[in-house]
């Protein structure tokens, strides 16, 4: 019997740990990873997913799942009484997007029972971010990644090829090479020169793929590191001086990567100011082409056509000239689940980051030591993907659906074993 359930965890964990990979290898193997990881979980283990008991994390994260049918219900009936046409994608999408329940409440009982090895997933991540940076740097150095793909737009994709998300993909699954556990359990002064090294040479591939939101994440995230380590706090303004002559470093080497990071503010900048003092439909067609003027613009009329509860997941979509996503998590949630949905959202990542930073013995007193080393970056990850001021792919598709829920799996669980989380 042991042998068997040895032969089952064995299983299980290699699927776990094929996730980081399954992420480079697109959607479709993400998707038939999940599937398989959910199957066996449920084929070896049903008895321990009855007997599970669900916390209140557990039960917003269902709530959330169920809101979202009660949204495509509202709206199925709304589109009937008005004589329209109801999107048959949203239909598709809701019912799709159950998957994420299903793989967040089996990663939530395989890690109580202590049968999934987060650290063979940590492993993992570090193993295939190392692949991804050092692909990039051969991609630089040759012309040509390991794998034969050209630089596509002055950007160094590595084995993304013509997507380019590489730097997406260093500033999640890097941080798990920065926690490597022979890495932490090391003493101080080593611990940081190491740590501090894997984090400019990530940075320097991150600078490479010329992805301008996951390097500004990524500094973020370190930074947020030494904030929360006691013993790095001081090494604060050290490594923000680091940091500040490899930009500098990398602007002067890398022409591109300097006009994306300018064009990455005034982008910004110029979306915030016409949103605030101009009427758009009024203004000529070159203003309608810049970074993120039409998402915004959409987002803001689907937002008002159901702005309590939203016209669906991936109704966004259903909008003539819409066919994108607004790239920001709050923007897509606000015009596709509405305010009530968002408010789910809302309530849940506040809870959670209240049972990971705050004290028990009070509310108002911050506990940075709380997170140890084993919890870092799956804390960073997710705090890092629900930061609200960034751009973002959809919170609806596979690639962030996904490790938002995988993610939130492992930290929920992580603070029930700490019984920092009290039922």
């Amino acid at each position: 019997m042991n042998n068997i359930n040895k032969h089952n965890s064995t299983i299980i964990n290699i699927l776990f740990s094929l996730f980081p990979l399954s992420l480079i290898l697109g959607n479709l193997v993400t998707n038939i990873n999940i599937f398989l990881l959910c199957f066996f979980a449920l084929f070896f283990y049903n008895k321990n997913l009855i007997k599970f008991k669900t916390n209140k994390l557990d039960k917003i994260i269902i709530f959330f799942f169920i809101y979202t049918f009660v949204t495509l219900i509202i709206n199925f009936f709304d589109s009937y009484f008005n004589s329209l046409v109801f999107s048959k994608l949203v239909v598709f999408k809701t019912i799709l997007y159950l998957k994420y329940l299903a793989l967040y409440l089996i990663l939530r009982v395989l890690i109580s029972q202590k049968i999934l090895r987060l650290d063979w997933f940590s492993l993992a991540g570090a193993i295939c971010a190392a692949f991804v940076c050092v692909d990039i740097f051969y991609q630089f150095i040759f012309g040509k990644d390991i794998f034969g793909y050209e630089p596509y737009f002055n950007s160094y994709s590595g084995v993304f090829g013509t997507e380019l998300i590489a730097g997406g993909y260093l500033q999640k699954f890097g941080l798990f090479i920065i926690f490597l556990p022979f890495l932490t359990k090391k003493k101080l002064s080593h611990k940081f020169l190491i740590q501090s090294s894997f984090f400019i040479i990530l940075l320097f591939g991150i600078i490479l793929s010329g992805n301008r939101t996951p390097f500004v994440l990524y500094v973020f995230s370190f930074f947020i590191y030494l904030a929360l380590d006691k013993n790095f706090r001081k090494k604060f303004f050290s490594i923000f001086i680091i940091v500040l002559l490899i930009v500098t470093l990398a602007v002067s080497v890398n022409k591109s990567f300097k006009k994306r990071m300018n064009a990455f503010y005034n982008s910004g900048v110029y979306v915030v100011k016409i949103f605030l003092t101009k009427n758009l439909l009024n203004e000529p067609e070159e203003v309608w082409v810049k970074p993120y003027i039409s998402q915004v613009y959409c987002f803001s009329y689907s937002f008002k056509n159901n702005p309590l509860f939203g016209g669906g997941i991936k109704s966004y979509r259903t909008h003539v000239n819409c066919n994108t996503h607004p790239h920001n998590y709050y923007l897509e949630i606000l015009s596709d689940l509405g305010l009530l949905g968002l408010a789910i959202i809302l309530i849940f990542v506040f809870m959670l980051l209240n049972k990971i930073l705050l004290k028990k013995t009070t509310r108002f007193q911050i506990d940075l030591n709380s997170i140890d080393d084993k919890m870092m970056p799956f804390f960073l990850i997710f705090f890092i993907e629900f930061f609200p001021v960034r751009t973002s792919g959809s919170f609806f598709t596979t690639s962030s659906a996904s490790v938002i829920f995988l993610f939130i799996a492992v930290l929920v669980s992580l603070i029930s074993e700490k019984k920092i989380y009290n039922n």
